[in-house]
């Protein structure tokens, strides 16, 4: 965001702040402002993902030998033959850089935090407008991607979709024992594609 960020990334940190819409005086959109400001010299944003061929099974669906038992990701995939599996991060220095804000100053820390998240997300979305829809093949359309700890799909998801990009040796993701990704400003996802 090396214009700065958008009014609507502002709304959306806000939100993860869980502000009402009342509650977000001046003196608070500058406070968020200046931490999206603070993460663009921080972060380091890096992604990987794979196309993947999808075998549809009652309950969920099978990538490269691994089993996800997801009514929702199954619906997701219900016309797909194929799909995008996709790992990103904003580095272990976003972390440190939040642990430390947290320490000093729990408002700064808040807001880092939100910034962060919506720094991600932009990030991935960006990703894939740049770099997976160019792979499209002719008549080829993206579902919505879908994350685990969304709807039924589990967390222990996370730790598939790391194994089967090598996203730990590639981008250094992984998953701690109580699930956390590390680092922790990371979106682990799932892409249908269906061709109409």
């Amino acid at each position: 965001m090396k214009s700065g960020p958008t009014d609507k990334n502002i709304t959306d940190a806000l939100r993860y702040m869980r502000v009402p819409p009342e509650g977000r005086s001046e003196e608070l959109v500058r406070t968020v402002r200046e931490a999206f400001t603070r993460l663009e010299g921080v972060i380091t944003p890096r992604i990987v993902w794979g196309r993947f061929h999808v075998i549809h099974f009652d309950g969920g669906i099978e990538i490269e030998g691994g089993y996800i038992y997801s009514r929702d990701i199954s619906r997701l995939t219900a016309r797909s033959d194929e799909c995008y599996v996709l790992a990103a991060t904003l580095g272990h220095d976003t972390d440190r850089q939040i642990a430390l804000a947290q320490r000093k100053n729990m408002l700064d820390g808040l807001a880092l935090d939100a910034c962060a998240s919506v720094r991600v997300d932009d990030f991935v979305d960006g990703a894939v407008s740049r770099e997976i829809v160019p792979s499209l093949r002719g008549g080829e359309h993206l579902t919505s991607r879908f994350s685990p700890g969304y709807g039924d799909l589990s967390m222990n998801v996370t730790e598939d979709i790391i194994a089967v990009l090598d996203a730990t040796k590639r981008i250094g993701l992984s998953v701690t024992r109580s699930l956390m990704m590390s680092p922790v400003k990371s979106i682990t996802a799932i892409i249908g594609l269906f061709n109409k």
